[in-house]
């Protein structure tokens, strides 16, 4: 188990940070290179002539987070927590809505495609975390924590085997002077020992531009969460609740100088707490490829980094020699007058001179680019452009007469790829709904109406959402994101789906009830995940076919009885 004396602690929290640092060599440079000198004035910054960083995120960006996410839960126990799921499914949805998700999950997203992103999911709002929410309501909530301000043990090989993860946010001393007389377990001693704006050169090194921030006598605090400590009293809490709901623990610290400048300082700023939540801890990394060994995921920009630099070398390299073209014109040095015509004439004016010699007048070409340049910068842009998947089809430029083949090709390359992309992020929203619908199932704090969506669920005209309506057990349900629910998709497919949508359901809707051998469930899930309708299975009710295929089946047993009464009726009389 980890040593979690302050020394040690800084020690870890360091050696995380320098770990980090290595992967992150680039980061600034990015965003830099992404917003283009124009943005802001930057002096260290040399300007790409082929801005490929802004043209990635420009076209992948609205692929993978367009819109806000639709999540559906659904249980393992179908008949017991079918108001939970729905409820739930309800509410997270809702959720969604107020709180924005949208925005925050964009700014995640971009820096997943520059470097990686953290998202990081409380509980409730934190004004540490994000100034402006520090007065709305109790909901659970999701920030995104800058690549920059997050580490992870550097002795992990993949997320899953880090021992503890955290990150560090900024402050005013008398805001957190003020959260600590609102809060059992801070130490004032300690705020006040450390000096203002102690360690914020280094949180904010590397700003791009310049920044002349007043003093606001800020204060760095650190979070660091460690899942392989539990507390003896916590688990007895579990056990008599029955579920888990405490994971690991948090510790809070601040490292800085001392007030009197002396020395540096540092120290447990609160005390150890329990984390309250998920197993799977408060942060969610979002990431595009897994490097072997090594627990920060490889985003596709970082990789392509020597080829866009190749790239808008040469390109630099030829604008600097189409800048140097000359041309110039030869004669001979005895005939002073015709020089002087030449050069006080317009262009395309023809100087006529007497015994001119045709060797007396030498037009020649200095500098300008070469075919060499030219070919060797095409090349290299055919490199980028395969090596990242991006084409000319992708970006609405195409030139020349490809074919339908050739295109339909490229296409099929490079969707494979977004495929994965999108799966990616797809998964780790996933995962952040899961930890949001984690504190509404358990936190009996949120409140908050549903509106019409839950009142069908409910029965009720105002439907409210509440934990308390909750039951069961949470590892029971499954929620999983809406496959295009995010992503932008154009008209022509919406309608083109929808209409196919509806001829399938038609033709499957008879023929699960004349054929009851087949495992329609498999075959409509497999169908709805080539169509990307992944509730297909859900349009056709099992239960209403199970009874119209009873109801057929007595039928004729009915119409069989009906007559032999009959028939006994009729012999009586006689």
């Amino acid at each position: 188990m980890l040593k979690l004396d302050l020394h040690s602690m800084m020690r870890e929290v360091e050696a995380a940070e320098d770990f980090r640092d290595q992967h992150l060599s680039e980061w600034r440079r990015l965003i830099e290179r992404f917003h283009g000198p124009a943005y802001r004035a930057i002096d260290t910054h040399e300007d790409d002539p082929e801005n490929f960083v802004h043209e990635y995120v420009a076209l992948l960006l609205p692929r993978i987070v367009h819109d806000a996410p639709k999540v559906r839960v659904k249980s393992a126990r179908p008949v017991s927590q079918s108001m939970t799921a729905g409820l739930l499914q309800v509410g997270v949805n809702r959720w969604c809505k107020m709180t924005k998700v949208r925005n925050t999950l964009e700014r995640i997203a971009t820096d997943m495609l520059l470097a990686y992103g953290v998202g990081l999911v409380v509980n409730e709002p934190r004004k540490g975390y994000r100034e402006i929410d520090g007065a709305e309501p109790f909901l659970p909530r999701l920030y995104r924590v800058s690549p920059d301000r997050f580490f992870m043990d550097p002795a992990a090989t993949n997320m899953e085997d880090t021992r503890y993860m955290g990150h560090c946010w900024v402050i005013d001393r008398d805001d957190l002077l003020a959260q600590a007389e609102q809060e059992d377990g801070w130490d004032t001693e300690v705020i006040n020992r450390v000096a203002d704006n102690s360690g914020i050169d280094e949180v904010r090194e590397g700003y791009s531009g310049k920044r002349e921030i007043p003093d606001r006598k800020e204060m760095v605090v650190y979070e660091v969460f460690v899942p392989e400590v539990r507390d003896e009293d916590i688990e007895e809490i579990d056990a008599a609740l029955g579920a888990q709901v405490f994971s690991g623990t948090i510790y809070t610290m601040i490292k800085g100088q001392s007030a009197d400048g002396k020395k540096s300082d540092a120290g447990f700023v609160r005390k150890p707490r329990p984390y309250y939540g998920p197993r799977t801890g408060p942060y969610t990394v979002f990431g595009v490829y897994t490097v072997p060994d090594d627990p920060y995921p490889l985003s596709p920009i970082m990789a392509l980094v020597p080829q866009m630099d190749d790239v808008n070398h040469h390109l630099r390299s030829m604008r600097y020699s189409a800048s140097a073209y000359k041309r110039i014109i030869a004669v001979d040095s005895r005939n002073a007058k015709l020089a002087q015509d030449i050069r006080d004439k317009d262009d395309l004016y023809v100087v006529l001179a007497d015994g001119i010699d045709p060797t007396q007048v030498v037009p020649m070409e200095i500098g300008g680019i070469t075919p060499q340049q030219v070919q060797y910068s095409a090349m290299a842009q055919d490199r980028l452009d395969r090596v990242s998947g991006i084409h000319d089809a992708m970006r609405g430029n195409i030139t020349g007469q490809p074919t339908a083949t050739e295109v339909s090709v490229a296409e099929s390359a490079s969707g494979m790829r977004m495929a994965h992309l999108k799966r990616q992020f797809q998964e780790c929203v996933n995962e952040v709904m899961r930890n949001v619908a984690w504190f509404m199932f358990h936190d009996r704090k949120v409140v908050f109406p549903v509106g019409e969506d839950g009142a069908a669920i409910m029965g009720e005209p105002e439907p409210i959402f509440s934990a308390s309506a909750m039951v069961g057990t949470f590892d029971d349900l499954d929620i999983d994101i809406e496959a295009m629910s995010m992503e932008r998709v154009s008209d022509m497919v919406l309608q083109k789906r929808a209409l196919e949508m509806l001829q399938l359901v038609g033709t499957l809707s008879q023929q699960v009830v004349a054929a009851p051998h087949v495992k329609w469930n498999d075959v409509m899930s497999m169908v709805g995940d080539a169509m990307n309708i992944p509730n297909l299975a859900d349009l056709i009710d099992q239960q209403r076919v199970m009874q119209m295929q009873q109801g057929a089946a007595q039928a004729p047993q009915g119409a069989q009885g009906e007559n032999a009464l009959q028939q006994i009726l009729a012999r009586n009389k006689r």
